[in-house]
């Protein structure tokens, strides 16, 4: 550790640290206005309205993958003697920091509500000529903003196979802090792996078409399928939790009913920076950095004094965790395929009888769940590239090529089908038995 290290602390790794000397661009970055907005960004969106502790933000998950991701190339730069591993190093750190840098309101919470996706606008950060991290990166080298822009492009394949895979694959730099973070800090012991072993036994195998694949030793398929487990339980018991689900529908319902009485004349009490972004035909990427979690706070806020019933009284039941109570599809028996469109009739119906629950879309919230949620890890299929290319490979000791893990464990293959989509609905709390007899009546 260099005397001029900037050294951060972290309750994941203890220490973090950046060498002034060597990436000084790096603190630069770091102190752009762009990144540190990422500070007023939940990086579990509204899951602190089920895990109070759940409070931590992007910023300290993008300084945790630029710390992974240093481990990860200094590992390659004392096993391979190779110049590519020192000219992808600092796009590499670039983009472990600043590919969260598009997130709006709540993370992953506010793209539909939006219309965005948050890489798309990460892209678009990184590009604009007028952002200070654009500035940064290109004082570093003229072409660095464009290599970073297409490294956090999933479609992107401009760049070495082992850069794209350490930055979004199914076993990345990114997934190896989130999984042990948002485990620490819901509480919630689900997230644990042996994360070390991982960074330190994984290698780059050069195929026969000359492609550089990251594969892992075979030590280390015991840690690999910790590591699958954990991303199934962290995603059944944290990210699709029904308490979290149910106020993500409510915002998500709250929001498009204003939008609609917006559209249609009616005024919402915008917030200035909420008013900019509604009336720009292709906002620009200040207009949407200006879209912050303070900001929709204060709409919601506003919306509480509304005169549209609906409205205001969903932006009150958020603002102080009234939450809406889940009920659960039926399972239908045999070959007969899962009538949703009446389940949903059937609670609208029962929903509208009530007259304070006007109009009774707002109070009866569908969540369909899709399928690859529940899916911790997709083993790789002969007809689909992208696939291929995200497979986590064990390399067999006195094996000609890599095995994919799957194929060496045979407990990963329970996790690994394809499970049914999952449908939940929500409703006033005083309606949930009769919507569970309503609803168990129809299987």
């Amino acid at each position: 550790m260099s005397s001029k290290s900037k050294i951060f602390r972290d309750p994941l790794y203890n220490y973090i640290s950046i060498d002034a000397d060597e990436d000084g661009w790096l603190l630069e970055l770091l102190d752009s206005p762009e990144v540190q907005r990422l500070r007023r960004i939940h990086q579990l969106g509204v899951s602190y309205l089920t895990y109070p502790g759940a409070d931590h933000n992007r910023l300290a998950h993008s300084l945790g993958v630029v710390h992974l991701m240093q481990q990860a190339i200094q590992r390659l730069r004392q096993i391979h003697k190779s110049a590519d591993i020192n000219r992808g190093r600092e796009p590499m750190l670039a983009a472990a920091l600043v590919h969260d840098v598009g997130h709006g309101p709540f993370s992953h919470l506010f793209e539909p509500c939006l219309g965005i996706d948050h890489e798309v606008w990460s892209r678009a950060v990184v590009l604009d000529d007028e952002t200070t991290v654009h500035k940064v990166l290109k004082q570093v080298d003229r072409s660095l903003p464009r290599t970073v822009a297409d490294l956090i492009d999933a479609d992107n394949q401009d760049h070495p196979a082992w850069q794209k895979y350490l930055l979004s694959s199914q076993l990345d730099m990114d997934r190896l802090d989130y999984l042990r973070r948002d485990s620490l800090f819901t509480g919630a012991g689900y997230g644990h792996f042996d994360w070390y072993r991982l960074l330190n036994t994984f290698e780059i195998y050069e195929s026969g078409d000359s492609s550089k694949d990251v594969v892992w030793a075979e030590k280390s398929q015991l840690a690999i399928e910790e590591f699958i487990y954990a991303r199934f339980y962290m995603y059944h018991n944290v990210y699709l939790h029904k308490t979290t689900r149910g106020f993500e529908k409510l915002l998500e319902a709250m929001w498009g009913r204003a939008r609609r009485l917006h559209e249609d004349g009616t005024d919402v009490l915008l917030v200035p920076a909420i008013g900019e972004f509604w009336s720009a035909g292709e906002p620009s990427a200040r207009q949407y950095l200006a879209m912050e979690e303070f900001t929709v706070l204060q709409q919601i806020q506003n919306w509480t004094g509304h005169p549209d019933h609906s409205l205001s009284d969903l932006a009150r039941r958020f603002l102080g965790r009234q939450r809406f109570a889940m009920v659960e599809a039926p399972a239908f028996r045999g070959s007969l395929a899962p009538d949703y469109e009446g389940c949903k009739a059937a609670l609208m119906e029962l929903v509208g009888s009530r007259a304070e629950y006007d109009p009774p879309e707002m109070y009866c919230l569908e969540d369909r769940v899709k399928a690859k949620y529940n899916q911790p890890y997709f083993p790789e299929k002969e007809d689909d590239e992208q696939s291929v290319k995200n497979a986590i490979r064990i390399l067999v000791e006195d094996s000609d090529k890599p095995v994919e893990v799957s194929k060496r464990l045979e407990r990963l293959r329970a996790v690994t089908e394809v499970p049914a989509e999952r449908v939940r609905y929500y409703v006033p709390k005083d309606l949930q038995k009769e919507a569970r007899r309503l609803l168990a009546g129809r299987k």
